[in-house]
């Protein structure tokens, strides 16, 4: 595992992630992109964190609507 510093873009709340290093050998070119739900860095916010191969992060996006995918019940 490789421990990662992530921000929340949105309340700037910080923690440390544990990201698995088999991720870093596994993508040969561009970004890779980690959604971190709610729960995981600050109790609100997911967002979107991308890093290059080597782990540095790069950028963070927020994400404008979550869609649910719970099933309507039948009446």
């Amino acid at each position: 595992m490789r421990e990662l510093k992530i921000t929340c873009p949105t309340c700037e709340a910080v923690k440390n992630v544990n990201i698995p290093k088999k991720l870093f050998t596994q993508k040969k070119d561009g970004c890779i992109k980690i959604q971190i739900p709610p729960g995981i860095v600050c109790p609100e916010h997911q967002f979107i964190v991308f890093l290059d191969q080597n782990g540095s992060i790069r950028g963070y996006e927020k994400i404008d609507l979550v869609m649910s995918a719970t099933p309507k019940k039948k009446k």
